[in-house]
Order: structure tokens, then C-alpha cells, then sequence
């Protein structure tokens, strides 16, 4: 294992710790792992059903999928283990991916919304680190490439609203 790599497995279990020192944390941090992926198809379900913002919810919805469809393929080839018991690849991570690619093409549209997902997607990222679902390098590659995919997404699309 290189040193990085040391580094990211030494920062999430560092997080794991103290997350599992604070009362009620451990339930915390599944919480709020398990309601990220839900709320943000909620608020993009609701942007395109709302005429108003209905494409700001299509440009969030294709960049997130983007995201996490190239997230899929990369962590199925590049098979890095995650920290807890789950088999599946965790690097990028999908859920990383998408976040951040919603947040952004929400941004582009309805700033204040944009960062409000950019702070949800913080939080429930912490708590994929925080239950082993991923190490910090899975969240930060795959935030990483969901920006990237918006970005491309806003170059196809043209013009920039916000």
C-alpha cells in the first residue's frame, strides 16, 4: 500500500473513531449516509415538476446521472476496496459523483439552492466516510469528477443562467 494511501485509510478510520466516541454518532452518520442519495432525487424530482425550475432539474438530473455513470465505470475497473464490509469497489464514489454534479448544475440556475446541496452534500459525504462506506480519496475523486461532468454538461448546453 503506498503512502497515500496510508494517509486516506489513517484519515477515514481517524473520522470513524471520533464519530463512534460521540453519543448516538455511529446512528448519526447511517443516517445521514442513507438519506443523501433519497433527498437529492427528492429536490431533482421537484425541480423538474415545478415549471420554474424544471430545467435547472433536467440539467441536474443529466449531470448527476453523468457522474455517476462514469463514477460506476471507473470503480468497477479500478476495484479499490472500501473500508467496511461491503464488497463493491468504492473509488470514485458514485454517491460523491452525483452530489456534487447536482449541487453545481442546481447552482448554475438557483444559487442559494446550489450551495444549500453543496452543504447537504458535505454533510452526508462526511457520513459515507463516517460508516465505512468510503475513505476521504473515494468522496474527493468522485466530487471531483461530478464537478467535471457538469462542467462538460454546461459546455453542451451553452449558456450559463446564473
Amino acid at each position: 500500500m503506498g503512502r497515500l494511501t496510508r494517509i486516506d485509510r489513517s484519515a477515514g478510520a481517524g473520522l470513524r473513531r471520533a464519530v463512534a466516541a460521540l453519543p448516538g454518532g455511529r446512528r448519526a452518520a447511517r443516517l445521514a449516509a442513507g438519506a443523501l442519495s433519497p433527498g437529492f432525487r427528492v429536490t431533482v424530482a421537484l425541480m423538474i415538476a415545478r415549471a420554474g425550475s424544471r430545467r435547472a432539474g433536467l440539467e441536474a438530473l443529466a449531470a448527476g446521472v453523468g457522474a455517476a455513470t462514469a463514477a460506476r465505470l471507473l470503480r468497477d475497473r479500478l476495484a479499490r476496496r472500501r473500508p467496511g464490509p461491503r464488497g463493491d469497489g468504492a473509488f470514485p464514489s458514485r454517491h460523491a459523483a452525483a452530489a456534487a454534479a447536482i449541487a453545481r448544475a442546481t447552482g448554475r440556475h438557483h444559487g442559494g439552492l446550489g450551495r444549500a446541496l453543496a452543504v447537504v452534500a458535505v454533510v452526508g459525504l462526511a457520513a459515507r466516510v463516517a460508516s465505512a462506506d468510503h475513505d476521504p480519496a473515494d468522496i474527493a475523486a468522485g466530487a471531483a469528477l461530478g464537478l467535471a461532468a457538469d462542467r462538460a454538461l454546461e459546455r453542451l448546453v451553452g449558456e450559463r443562467v446564473a
